[in-house]
């Protein structure tokens, strides 16, 4: 722009234009007039529009119709749905000193775009391929704090990725490893020889299944008052959970009277097989 103007040492659109050839000219006056591209990638669209802007600004705004036509050239090249470059640092005369600085931001942004930002935010990327371009064209007149630069800087940080979420691991169902049933009599919650049998099998099961949880559930057969069978239940679940603390084994404990009976009966029938308390081992 600024060595346009003192290559031509004039102001008016019409004699700038005279500085550069007829063909620039007229890719210049074809990119402005093109209507939206229809083919192509997303991507390869929206690229067209960006160059179309900047090669419309150059030429109209900033008289500098030569790198106009590098902006226009590349913007039909896209409507066509080809994916055009970013710029080639060294093919401009870029100072010395601001050549590390653009050579590690088209590093970022060709890192962006060969991994999927073109598919992800093709606007996006566009946007910033093309003020890249700007920054190039730009520093290549000295101008280090350009628009464009500004422009890129904050268009190719929302390039970035989104982190994959990270599932937590699925809560794994407890299940049932190994299960000891004590019987009652009629009305009782005392221990008998076999059910003290059966808790000496059970502790010694825990020490080789190494249980997670052990939970001791109190049971009625349908017989009696339901309150009266809540009662029964809850003791001979504590009965059984004391009797297993004396033997090492800690269990938690509830008791569900005779709402859950192992053996289908009807109302107030006496079933030895319902009057229960189950030890489960948990894993």
């Amino acid at each position: 722009m600024r060595r346009l103007r003192i290559v031509c040492a004039i102001g008016t659109a019409a004699l700038a234009a005279a500085c550069a050839t007829p063909w620039e000219v007229a890719d210049v006056q074809t990119a402005i007039e093109a209507p939206p591209a229809s083919t192509g990638p997303a991507f390869t669209r929206a690229l067209f529009d960006e160059y179309r802007g900047i090669a419309k600004s150059e030429a109209l705004v900033q008289y500098d119709w030569i790198n106009a036509a590098v902006f226009a050239r590349k913007g039909l090249r896209a409507a066509d749905g080809e994916v055009v470059a970013p710029e080639d640092i060294a093919a401009w005369d870029i100072p010395a000193d601001r050549v590390a600085e653009l050579t590690a931001a088209r590093t970022k942004l060709v890192g962006y775009l060969s991994t999927g930002a073109a598919d992800r935010v093709p606007a996006l990327a566009a946007k910033a391929q093309a003020s890249f371009d700007c920054w190039v064209e730009e520093e290549s007149e000295g101008d280090s704090l350009s628009e464009c630069r500004s422009t890129f800087v904050k268009t190719v940080a929302q390039l970035e990725p989104e982190p994959p979420a990270v599932n937590p691991p699925s809560a794994v169902e407890p299940k049932v490893i190994r299960t000891f049933v004590v019987y009652f009599d009629l009305n009782k919650a005392t221990l008998g020889p076999k059910g003290q049998k059966t808790l000496a099998e059970a502790a010694a099961a825990r020490a080789e299944l190494a249980p997670t949880a052990i939970h001791v559930i109190g049971h009625t057969d349908t017989s009696g008052k339901a309150a009266l069978n809540d009662r029964l239940s809850a003791q001979r679940a504590s009965t059984v959970a004391e009797a297993l603390a004396r033997l090492g084994v800690q269990a938690d404990q509830k008791a569900l009277g005779k709402t859950q009976p192992a053996v289908a009966t009807g109302d107030g029938v006496t079933e030895l097989r319902n009057r229960r308390v189950e030890i489960l081992f948990v894993k």
